[in-house]
C-alpha cells in the first residue's frame, strides 16, 4: 500500500467514524462480511431485505430474532443460489427484484462473473431482464402498512426506491442501504439530503454502507397516516 492509499483510507475511516453513533442499542447483526450495524431497540419485527449476493448473515440472524418471517428479495441467479443453500427458517425468499416500477426490468450482467452482482444497466455490458416490484406493491401483497427495517444492496436501483418511498411517505423506521455512487454519479448526496429533510439520521456509515434511523415522532405520524384510508389513498 502506498502512502497516498494509506492516507486516503485513513481519511475515509475518520470521516465514517464521525457519523457512527455510540450506543448499546446499535450493534452489528450478522457477520463482518454481510452483516449490518442497526438499532436493535426495539428489535425490528417487519423486515424487508433486497439484494443477497453471496451471503445473507444479516437476514439469517434477524430471522432468529423476529416474530414474523424476514422477507428477502433477489431475482438474480447469485441470490437464488445463496438462498437455496441457506437455512430459511422464519425467512421467506422471493426471486423478484425491488425496483421503482413493477414489471420486467433490465439489469446488466456482472462485470466479474464470480463476483455475481447484477446491476443497473451500464453502457457496453450485456443485459438480462428480471421481474421486479415496487415497495408499495410488495407491502400491499404482504398486508404490511409499515416496515421496521428495510435493507437494500441492489446495485444502483436504491436511489429511485428511496426517492419513491419518501414521495409516497411510506413508514420505514430504519434503512440500511449501500449507495453505488459510481452507477449514479452525484445522486448519493442528494438522496441523503432528502432523507435528512424527511427526518432520517445516519447512525452508522462505512464507505458506501449507511444505516439511517427515522425520528420516532415522524415514524409514528407516518404509521398513523398509513392506517387512514383517506390519507393513504
Amino acid at each position: 500500500m502506498t502512502l497516498v492509499s494509506w492516507a486516503r483510507n485513513k481519511a475515509r475511516t475518520t470521516i465514517d467514524q464521525i457519523f457512527c453513533v455510540s450506543s448499546p442499542d446499535i450493534k452489528l447483526v450478522g457477520d463482518e462480511y454481510s452483516g449490518w450495524v442497526i438499532n436493535v431497540s426495539p428489535l425490528p419485527q417487519i423486515v424487508y431485505c433486497a439484494g443477497v449476493g453471496h451471503a445473507m448473515s444479516l437476514e439469517l440472524a434477524l430471522a432468529k430474532l423476529t416474530s414474523q418471517p424476514v422477507l428477502v428479495f433477489d431475482p438474480s441467479p447469485t441470490g437464488i443460489e445463496t438462498a437455496s443453500r441457506s437455512d430459511t427458517h422464519n425467512l421467506q425468499f422471493f426471486p423478484v427484484g425491488l425496483a421503482a416500477h413493477t414489471g420486467s426490468i433490465e439489469f446488466s450482467l456482472p462485470k466479474e462473473p464470480e463476483e455475481g452482482s447484477y446491476s443497473l444497466v451500464q453502457d457496453g455490458i450485456q443485459t438480462i431482464s428480471f421481474e421486479c416490484c415496487n415497495l408499495s406493491t410488495i407491502m400491499g401483497r404482504n398486508g404490511d402498512s409499515c416496515i421496521d427495517l428495510l435493507k437494500m444492496d441492489i446495485e444502483g436501483f436504491e436511489y429511485d426506491i428511496v426517492n419513491q418511498l419518501l414521495d409516497q411517505q411510506l413508514p420505514v423506521r430504519q434503512l440500511c442501504v449501500e449507495f453505488h455512487d459510481w452507477l449514479r454519479p452525484g445522486q448519493t448526496f442528494k438522496t441523503i439530503a432528502r432523507l435528512y429533510k424527511a427526518g432520517y439520521r445516519i447512525i452508522y456509515k462505512k464507505r458506501g454502507d449507511y444505516t439511517f434511523l427515522l425520528n420516532e415522532s415522524r415514524y409514528a405520524a407516518l404509521r398513523q397516516r398509513s392506517r387512514s384510508p383517506q390519507l393513504a389513498a
